[in-house]
């Protein structure tokens, strides 16, 4: 899918029109250069890192990478849905 919304695609289209051998090209690029917006997130980790422990911190990458999707042990309720469920 990060394949398709990088090239503006649908995934139909890409079914319809990628050759086998071009899928391999691009999955040995990804692994070069990632492809999807993860790698964003790594980079802004980076950055706040730096600017943390630059200040004194003691701040770790692990710490600062955005954690998509909440597993069940992490699951907790944020301020606006225990807002709404009081209403």
């Amino acid at each position: 899918m990060s394949l398709a919304l990088r090239l503006g695609r649908t995934l139909h289209e890409l079914r319809e029109t990628l050759t086998a051998s071009e899928l391999k090209m691009w999955l040995a690029f990804d692994r070069i250069s990632p492809i999807g917006d993860w790698r964003g997130d790594i980079q802004a980790a980076q950055v706040v890192t730096a600017v943390l422990n630059s200040q004194g911190a003691k701040a770790s990458m692990s710490e600062m990478v955005l954690k998509w999707g909440v597993t069940e042990e992490e699951e907790e309720i944020s301020g606006l849905e225990e807002w709404m469920g009081g209403l």
